[in-house]
């Protein structure tokens, strides 16, 4: 059963339509949310992976169904006359009145199979079948063809719009696509709340909150300040979580012009605004605020502009027989997806880069979308060597360092070399988009330096690389890996394990960006022959490969400027697409092998473990101590 399924997105266009190749549905003013059901256990949650656990009636009344399955809808408040409100699901926590329902439109996944190829119309069959419906969870019904009509009566009734949808789609989890099409009886927008002005009047707290959106080219822009919408109380809620979020600087890449004295804000709380029309500088006109969004991750929040309807269902339509026409047993396939606000195009998707397990670049790419919120603490502002393999594990791979053709988007620094003199253009990431650029590249392994920008010349850990030779058992490894955690733990110093996805382990002890590398590296050293001396036989601190022989080589020159490791949860090129997977010590014990770690099962592993390296990043140990305790 997949986990945390994100779900497909719509595109806006400017008016309805008739068209018999599509079916029309209401759009609901509410929250959408996701429900899993596995065993009885319901998860319901935001599109941006936010549990919605206090809704609870929904919860209960999802219970009732026995079997395993993922369901897509909205949740919405209604009033009394059964009529949706944004602003009483608003007030839901606070004790209001209105009623919770859930209106299920889709089901993507059913008793082991997934339907997410299942043309649409099929998949809402199955789905109005299996459900029990009831008052709470209600099935989303359609009318097919007639768009038109069906838009004006939504109009008349003064609900939010219709939802045109391609019956014959498939579902694109996280992509905004022209299968599905929003139409809007009114204007709407979400928008960044990127600060405040004073007060005037008798009016507290605040006078207008001034808004945001991120455009295409990822940059957040200033859309207009609504001071319309509020209430005594809503100003007040509204201030107090402000307030502490005030900073000195504008979130803005320039300035507005013609704003009073502004108050900003860190460009975090996401809010849901009516406006009449978009003004020719790109302004909403006349803007009222309707409510927080706390489903929605400010990085979504994109400058809406409704495309032209007639242009864009033929577009689709014509979209829709090209994939219905292509040959499935064709060797590579293309994708254009959204991340973090930016469009990335991926290709070769089903190109086999494990030969032997029949794993696919697209399946490394799913991984690291998987774990980016796991992996991205240890990347974020370090400069990154990539080690690409175009062809696969089994084919030719190289380093490149030198990134002078990332995309505007992309991050990068510049750092002048120490060995040539040259400098060299390093990629940064910082969020998913790159994450998952990376990868598109064929980028297997990640490497990040063990300092960042800004403390470049002081690692924030340093490591242990045991490194066995041909000859050497893994568990000669485990046991080299457990006498370092004894010399450690001698000086106090915690220590950090990992596979090294490998053949060996790894072991960080965190630095705090305190001390530089060459301290680092001589601490290291210490570690590295008081453990080679309790395991003489079958252990060495020699580099040259041709004297150190059938053994194990406890290496500590990792750790210098500018060398680099596999990341924590990074894949590497081995058989069975292994990951260098951080490990609780108890678990460094015989039985254990690096191949038990793999792209397949490590997104669930840390799902229950959390991420074990995060106190790599901590504040580091104090090194006249260590080295005091170890002089004892």
């Amino acid at each position: 059963m997949p986990q945390d399924i994100r779900p497909m997105l719509a595109t806006a266009i400017n008016e309805p339509f008739d068209d018999d190749k599509w079916i029309f549905e209401l759009k609901w003013d509410g929250y959408r949310a996701l429900a899993s059901i596995k065993n009885g256990k319901v998860n319901l949650y935001s599109r941006n992976g936010i549990s919605f656990e206090y809704f609870k009636p929904i919860y209960d009344a999802l219970e009732n169904n026995d079997f395993d399955a993922i369901i897509d809808g909205e949740i919405v408040a209604v009033n009394q006359k059964g009529i949706p409100k944004f602003q009483l699901l608003q007030e839901y926590r606070s004790g209001n009145s209105g009623i919770l329902e859930y209106h299920v439109f889709d089901i993507i996944y059913y008793y082991g199979y997934d339907l997410t190829k299942v043309p649409l119309i099929q998949r809402k069959e199955l789905l109005k079948k299996v459900m029990n419906w009831n008052e709470t969870i209600i099935y989303s019904d359609h009318i097919a063809g007639n768009g038109v009509d069906f838009f004006e009566e939504v109009k008349r009734m003064g609900l939010e719009g219709i939802m045109a949808k391609l019956s014959d789609s498939q579902y694109y989890p996280e992509k905004r696509t022209t299968d599905w099409l929003k139409i809007k009886t009114g204007k709407r927008q979400e928008a960044i709340i990127c600060g405040y002005t004073e007060p005037k009047g008798s009016r507290k707290y605040f006078g207008s909150l001034i808004l945001g959106a991120y455009n295409d080219h990822g940059k957040l822009e200033w859309v207009g300040s609504s001071g319309g919408g509020f209430n005594d109380k809503s100003l007040e809620e509204i201030y107090d979580k402000l307030n502490p979020l005030k900073q000195q600087k504008s979130p803005f890449n320039n300035n507005p012009v013609g704003l009073p004295k502004a108050n900003w804000v860190k460009p975090i709380l996401v809010c849901e605004i009516a406006f009449s029309e978009w003004t020719r500088e790109g302004m909403m006109r006349h803007p009222v605020f309707l409510g927080l969004r706390q489903d929605k991750s400010p990085k979504q929040v994109i400058k809406e502009d409704e495309k032209p309807a007639i242009k864009t269902i033929k577009d689709a339509e014509k979209n829709l027989k090209t994939k219905a026409m292509k040959n499935d047993n064709s060797s590579s396939s293309d994708e254009t997806i959204i991340v973090s606000n930016i469009q990335l195009k991926l290709s070769h998707l089903d190109k086999i880069f494990w030969p032997d397990d029949k794993i696919s670049k697209g399946d490394l790419i799913d991984y690291y979308r998987a774990m980016h919120s796991f992996i991205l603490p240890h990347l974020k502002n370090r400069p990154q060597s990539q080690h690409r393999y175009p062809n696969g594990i089994n084919g030719m791979s190289f380093y490149q360092k030198n990134m002078t053709d990332a995309p505007d988007w992309a991050e990068t620094i510049s750092i002048k070399s120490d060995s040539t003199g040259e400098t060299v253009h390093y990629l940064v990431c910082n969020n998913e988009a790159t994450l998952v650029y990376m990868a598109n590249l064929a980028c297997i392994e990640i490497h990040p330096w063990n300092s960042r920008i800004g403390s470049l010349d002081n690692p924030d850990w340093i490591v242990l690389d045991i490194d066995p030779g041909e000859k050497n058992s893994f568990e000669q490894v485990i046991e080299t890996s457990l006498v370092i955690k004894s010399i450690l733990d001698k000086a106090k110093a915690p220590g950090f394990p990992k596979t090294s996805g490998a053949t060996g382990m790894h072991i960080y002890v965190p630095m705090g960006a305190k001390y530089s590398y060459e301290q680092g590296r001589d601490f290291a050293h210490i570690i590295a022959e008081l453990a080679q001396a309790q395991l003489p036989d079958f252990t060495t601190t020699i580099r040259n490969t041709k004297l150190r022989g059938d053994k194990i080589y406890i290496d500590y020159l990792q750790n210098s400027k500018g060398q680099t490791l596999a990341s924590a949860y990074s894949v590497r090129p081995k058989r069975g697409a292994t990951v260098s997977t951080p490990l609780l010590w108890k678990e460094v014990k015989p039985g254990l092998s690096p191949s038990d770690f793999t792209i397949k099962n490590v997104p669930a592993r840390v799902k229950k473990t959390g991420d074990l390296f995060k106190e790599v990043l901590g504040k580091g140990i104090e090194l006249e101590k260590c080295l005091k305790l170890l002089g004892q």
